[in-house]
């Protein structure tokens, strides 16, 4: 089945992409200090913003082309908006890097150079998802995050560099690697003409927009509880909070990948048992991710010492995949093709805005990093709620998923924190065994649904 195949074409990039993440995640950590590494981390928390400055430009791109094929494209249409792009972020560019200049800041310079190009491959991958191209995706997906890891291989073992500015700059070098990839693609398929206009880009950018503006809110969550460790520790303690939090994105970036995958396929269907199905399978999923945490856990204990503090906020925030899951897979796609835009970006605003004002009284009170993860982990959840019980009843949890829900709630956090790490493996395992036992007629039906799917 194509969105079988799909899932796996973009999961095989992301196993790839996750040798990435294991290395920034695990060794960079074990090269610099506690402090440059958190100097290097408040850099890749700027980078999760990059996307603000193409003004919703490529998310208009993705709406307008969702579901469409390639051959049936106007092809001197496609290549004017790319070549706009190009130039309007050109444009931005140079605006953010007079300016960088002006503040003589390294990091804000290096930032500014990324965002072109990082703005303009997202330009590409979301034509390239929107059209069903998973496959070209997949292979500029994996094409970076192999040449981001020999450049990281490079850097460690022959330059032996202990500067969080060299690394940085390593980042930026494998976004043009990408950039020159995708460019290159973009020709080989549908011909080169320089010329654009500025005709029509309007309605791109008008639904684009609020689409963005609805991203960065979702974004913005994940985010918090790094914004406010970043305002109110010091540098070493936002290390810890940090990194348990790039340890939670190599979950998350795969969780993103198959996200991308099912927008196509719940924008072509009206049958409410479809998005019931994915909810139902994604919640199996994540409560399958918290065996993550246990490997994660010994690598920290055993090659990460300096890090053992991250573990107790790491379980916290691994109580939160399902819902993170259940969010970007199921909920965001939902709004986007069964939704308006405005009321897409009036629930998210409202729950961003919301979710800081009740992490930051959080912080107020407790003062503490696991106040803050906590904290983050409910918002993951209440939304959650009100997606599955309000905006799409379909999704709403009857009384075996309630149970289900509670239980892995209660034997995550406590095998997580309160045995020792092989013992609580162990009787997690035996948790997942008793739900695949009890769940298999279940899960027999959600397979069986799932290869029913056509695209």
């Amino acid at each position: 089945m194509k969105t079988l195949k799909n899932i796996l074409n973009v999961a095989m990039s992301n196993i790839v992409g996750f040798g990435t993440s294991f290395i920034v995640g695990f060794i960079l950590p074990g090269i610099l200090t506690v402090a440059q590494y958190g100097s290097y981390r408040q850099y890749t928390l700027y980078l999760s913003f990059t996307y603000l400055f193409h003004l919703g430009f490529a998310d208009g791109i993705y709406i307008k082309y969702g579901g469409d094929n390639i051959n049936d494209l106007d092809k001197d249409i496609v290549r004017n908006e790319h070549n706009f792009a190009n130039a309007f972020q050109f444009m931005m560019f140079i605006g953010m890097f007079i300016i960088s200049l002006i503040t003589r800041d390294p990091v804000l310079i290096l930032f500014s150079v990324v965002t072109f190009f990082s703005n303009v491959t997202t330009y590409h991958s979301n034509f390239l998802q929107a059209i069903g191209q998973f496959n070209n995706f997949t292979i500029a997906s994996m094409f970076r995050s192999i040449s981001y890891i020999v450049l990281l291989l490079i850097g460690i073992f022959i330059f032996q560099s202990e500067n969080y500015i060299f690394y940085i700059v390593l980042n930026v070098i494998s976004y043009v690697l990408m950039y020159l990839y995708y460019e290159m693609n973009f020709v080989k398929q549908l011909g080169f003409n320089p010329s654009f206009t500025v005709k029509d880009k309007f309605e791109i950018f008008r639904v684009g927009f609020l689409i963005l503006l609805a991203n960065m809110s979702l974004t913005f969550v994940g985010n918090i509880g790094s914004w406010i460790a970043n305002w109110g520790f010091s540098i070493e303690e936002f290390a810890q909070y940090s990194f348990q939090n790039s340890v939670l994105n190599v979950i998350i970036l795969i969780v993103n990948a198959v996200a991308l995958v099912f927008y196509n396929l719940i924008s072509k269907t009206d049958n409410p048992k479809v998005a019931n199905i994915i909810k139902r399978l994604t919640l199996l999923l994540g409560i399958f991710g918290g065996l993550g945490f246990f490997v994660f856990k010994w690598i920290i204990e055993f090659f990460l010492p300096n890090y053992v503090p991250s573990i107790e906020l790491l379980s916290i925030t691994f109580v939160s995949i399902p819902y993170i899951m259940i969010s970007k897979i199921v909920v965001a796609n939902l709004y986007k093709a069964k939704r308006s835009e405005k009321k897409y970006i009036r629930d998210s605003i409202l729950y961003a805005g919301l979710a800081f004002a009740f992490v930051f009284i959080v912080f107020l009170i407790t003062q503490t990093l696991a106040g803050i993860a906590w904290a983050t982990t409910l918002c993951y959840f209440l939304w959650y709620m009100y997606a599955s019980r309000k905006e799409f009843v379909m999704l709403k949890s009857d009384v075996s998923e309630w149970l289900l829900i509670i239980s892995h709630i209660v034997i995550f956090y406590i095998t997580a924190n309160y045995l020792n790490i092989y013992v609580g493996f162990v009787l997690y395992v035996v948790y997942i065994l008793a739900i695949l036992f009890l769940k298999r007629v279940e899960l027999q039906d959600i397979f069986q649904q799932i290869m029913k799917i056509e695209d």
